[in-house]
């Protein structure tokens, strides 16, 4: 005997080992009868909720996994009725019942999106309950099928905004280096607007800017990119400092497609000596500035408005005087608006605490690598406050002077040739600074193999950062792919293989160490003296 819907629904997307809640679809009582006595026989399937028109199947639909679907019903016949019920969203599973002695109507349901078909009068129980099993999974593969698919598309758009959101640097001083991470918020997971750039210009200074388009998604992202792009073009055409906030403030309200929607914004111009910077503050958190291993927050007196909050306004700065060694970190809001179990919010306080504890506990080297400090940041900061409902972008610039280290960074796209511009700029550096052969030699070879190993395995943009201490040269090549490089068991004869061979010879020690969705391979030479 047939049933009514009651009590918990059973979706669509049941699980395969909850019992299947069937919606038989036939107006002939006998026919139905049978279809009842057969999956009785059976004993799998509950009985299943019998209703006599397509009209009255439709509202049913989001509470049954599959429908039992005769092909001449009262208001519809062949393939009408079969239709009609393809076009609701995110239908069940569908198998028709043919009573038909040829099988031309069942194929061409089949081939209209049915996901299969039953003659009447040769089915018994056992058929009838594995067709309807296994249609209700097909129905589930495929719909994962498309979410699958669907989701890799979300990502693969993501990662073209991100990739415009958070560029490469443009710095030619080796005395700086440019450290950044993203994180997407930890509920939403979805691409936001915060974004960063940094360029030296011709004369010498350092722009860097860091910003949040309030809200998430694609439509925030792409508001984001287009600031971020207008910011770096109004650099690079010469445009005084102080006139690039008022200009993209008019940007984002060309751009914006809701009028409430605004951006925060820090921008810092390091003067060409790098004794000085001029903070710019758009309802931004400030900067922290880095003396050696103390961190202080730089002051907020001439904080104004957010972008996009009142048209005509213009951003005073304030000079700020810096040490000689020194670091600056800029961050969006995400990082200090997490919250903790009891819901206390991080707070810049709370970070200053945390980023000076990790500086004393690393010491005055820290310098040397500033990813484990980022990555020590970060970490500590999801332990203390680890309910975030924002994303966050952070980027750490540290200023080494030449007298404590000697270093430079250059970046490469992933092109036949990477290599050889890799040795040229590498060599051009070793030579400045009066390196030995022997060491420039092996520093080339290693640089050469690991700047090949990323173009032929990571095939992302790499940097390759070269650090000397007087005693020995750092090679570092830092790409975007989490693949681990290993050490392969030699073979004179094989073609491939041999690039680690060679730097596990001539290196003292090589080292991986991963961050994010990338890796960083670092090899330490000694340099030979007499």
């Amino acid at each position: 005997m047939s049933e009514t819907v009651a009590g918990t629904p059973t979706g669509p997307d049941a699980p395969a080992s909850s019992a299947l809640r069937v919606l038989l679809v036939e107006d002939d009582d006998g026919d139905a009868f049978l279809v009842e006595e057969l999956l009785a026989e059976v004993g799998e399937i509950p009985a299943p909720v019998r209703v006599s028109s397509i009209g009255e199947a439709s509202g049913l639909l989001g509470h049954v996994a599959c429908v039992l679907l005769d092909m001449n019903l009262p208001d519809s016949s062949g393939l009408d009725g079969l239709t009609r019920l393809l076009e609701i969203d995110d239908h069940p599973a569908v198998v028709v019942l043919t009573g038909d002695l040829d099988e031309t109507r069942g194929r061409a349901a089949v081939a209209a999106g049915a996901e299969d078909y039953l003659m009447k009068g040769r089915v018994d129980g056992r058929l009838l309950t594995r067709a309807v099993q296994y249609a209700v999974e097909r129905r589930r593969a495929e719909r994962l099928t498309r979410q699958l698919h669907e989701a890799r598309v979300q990502e693969r758009e993501n990662r073209r905004l991100g990739r415009g959101l958070l560029p490469t640097a443009l710095l030619r001083d080796p005395a700086l280096s440019v450290t950044t991470r993203y994180q997407p918020g930890e509920k939403r997971l979805l691409l936001g607007g915060d974004f960063y750039d940094a360029i030296e210009t011709d004369d010498g200074t350092v722009h860097v800017i860091i910003g949040d388009v309030s809200g998430h998604g694609p439509d925030e992202a792409a508001i984001g990119v287009s600031l971020r792009i207008a910011w770096r073009t109004l650099i690079l055409a010469g445009m005084p400092a102080a006139h690039v906030l008022p200009i993209l403030d008019q940007v984002l309200v060309t751009e914006r497609h809701d009028t409430i929607l605004f951006t925060t914004v820090a921008m810092v111009s390091v003067a060409a000596d790098r004794r000085h910077v001029d903070l710019y503050l758009a309802g931004h958190p400030p900067p922290m500035l880095i003396d050696g291993v103390t961190p202080r927050p730089l002051p907020d007196r001439a904080l104004g408005v957010p972008l996009g909050v009142r048209l005509g306004t213009t951003w005073p700065s304030i000079r700020i005087p810096l040490p000689a060694d020194w670091a600056l970190l800029l961050y969006t809001d995400g990082l200090v608006e997490a919250r903790d179990d009891h819901g206390d919010v991080l707070w810049t306080d709370g970070l200053l605490d945390l980023l000076g504890s990790r500086l004393g506990s690393t010491g005055p080297t820290w310098d040397a690598e500033p990813d484990l400090l980022l990555d020590a940041l970060l970490a500590a900061v999801d332990r203390r406050a680890p309910l975030r409902g924002d994303d966050l972008a952070v980027a750490l610039i540290t200023h080494t002077p030449a007298e404590a280290r000697q270093r430079a960074e250059w970046v490469y796209d992933p092109i036949a040739g990477a290599s050889v511009r890799v040795r040229r700029d590498l060599l051009t550096f070793l030579r400045d600074r009066n390196i030995d052969e022997d060491t420039t030699d092996d520093a080339l070879l290693v640089a050469s193999e690991l700047a090949s190993n990323a173009v032929d395995h990571a095939r992302t943009a790499f940097r390759v950062t070269v650090i000397l201490d007087g005693r020995s040269l750092r090679l570092e090549v830092t790409d975007g792919s989490p693949a681990e490089p290993r050490l392969q068991v030699l073979d004179v004869h094989a073609l491939r293989g041999r690039g680690l061979q060679i730097v596990d010879t001539l290196a003292a020690e090589w080292t991986v160490r991963h961050h994010g969705t990338g890796k960083t391979v670092a090899a330490e030479i000694a340099i030979t003296t007499d």
